[in-house]
């Protein structure tokens, strides 16, 4: 067929006939073993739509080849069914399933548009969104809890759980399994201390002991860290925004308050306890005492006894003590006798 026919859009096509012409885009594919081996993939026409296609073991390496990811592609005469069950990667109502019959030719569009459909953190907290359709969610990784190895079905397999935010400060917890949580623990010895964008595509809404979290659905998932595509790094750029304040310290006028306080404080002579001692040592010896009295408060406890009054059992004030107050008074050498 000529590659300037008609193409139909992907919420066109019905189970009535098996004539359908679309032009699509490979954006995931990944092989599942229930009851057979076969190859699911996610597609998409040029308006976003998407649909859930599917073949068997024997139309495996075909499709594979003929349906490169991120490549345009014409896709004709397959086969179109009821879609059910949980855990859906679209909310369109029929699946695609690609036979021997099917044929796959090359396009010359060029679109590199990613079609994500990023979900609200608002929508999934207050548990709007059906869980049997797969989301798209984009946010910054935080909170995260020590790596575990568990027993699942007699297998090991890597655990993660963290907390993802959005720029408005909504946050929720994520559980990543397998190579998705392996992936999560080689990028954090890489990029220890550094912000974290985790974008998960075809993600799971599941609810754990009660409680809702975002995980991944077996090999459905896509999990990037710090994409490169233009919604992730508008994402990062209004995240950025968003804490932004946090990390300012604004010039306010109690800020400059403060300031000043500390310019006054400059112009005192500040004295360590030690220098004090000596200098009360020089005065006894110079035959005077004189000391602060910083609350200018003289009492009958202010006043120290001189050195020749005392008595050999009288003990000497505490003069590194806060609570004492010093002497202001001047004591005047006593004369002694000359033989």
């Amino acid at each position: 067929m000529s590659s300037n026919a008609s193409c139909n859009l992907l919420k066109d096509v019905k189970p009535f006939k098996t004539g359908w012409r679309v032009r699509v885009k490979m954006l995931h594919s990944w092989k599942q073993n229930f009851g057979g081996e076969t190859l699911e993939c996610i597609l998409a026409d040029e308006t976003g739509g998407k649909i859930h296609a599917s073949c068997k073991r024997s139309q495996m390496f075909r499709v594979q080849r003929g349906l490169p990811i991120g490549e345009w592609r014409f896709v004709e005469n397959f086969t179109v069914s009821q879609a059910g069950g949980q855990y859906r990667p679209t909310n369109l109502q029929y699946k695609m399933t690609i036979s021997g019959e099917t044929v796959i030719s090359k396009s010359d569009l060029q679109n590199n548009n990613h079609f994500l459909d990023l979900a609200s953190y608002e929508d999934i907290i207050e548990g709007k969104l059906n869980p049997y359709f797969l989301i798209d969610v984009i946010g910054e990784i935080f909170d995260m809890r020590t790596i575990q190895t568990v027993k699942v079905e007699n297998e090991d397999r890597k655990r993660v759980v963290f907390r993802l935010r959005d720029t408005n400060g909504n946050d929720m917890e994520c559980c990543l399994w397998g190579r998705f949580a392996e992936l999560i623990e080689s990028h954090l010895q890489e990029n220890e201390g550094k912000l974290i964008i985790c974008l998960i595509r075809f993600a799971k809404i599941s609810y754990y002991k009660g409680n809702m979290q975002i995980t991944n659905a077996f090999d459905a998932s896509l999990v990037t860290l710090n994409p490169e595509m233009q919604e992730a790094v508008d994402f990062k750029e209004r995240l950025l925004q968003a804490l932004l304040p946090l990390a300012i310290v604004e010039n306010k006028p109690a800020y400059k308050a403060v300031k000043q306080q500390a310019e006054d404080w400059d112009d005192v002579q500040v004295c360590s306890i030690s220098e004090i001692l000596v200098a009360v040592e020089s005065t006894f010896s110079a035959g005077e005492v004189s000391k602060f009295d910083p609350n200018s408060q003289n009492s009958a406890e202010d006043v120290t006894t001189p050195f020749s009054k005392r008595k050999d059992n009288d003990d000497l004030p505490d003069v590194t003590s806060a609570s004492k107050k010093l002497c202001t008074d001047t004591i005047k050498p006593e004369k002694t006798k000359t033989e």
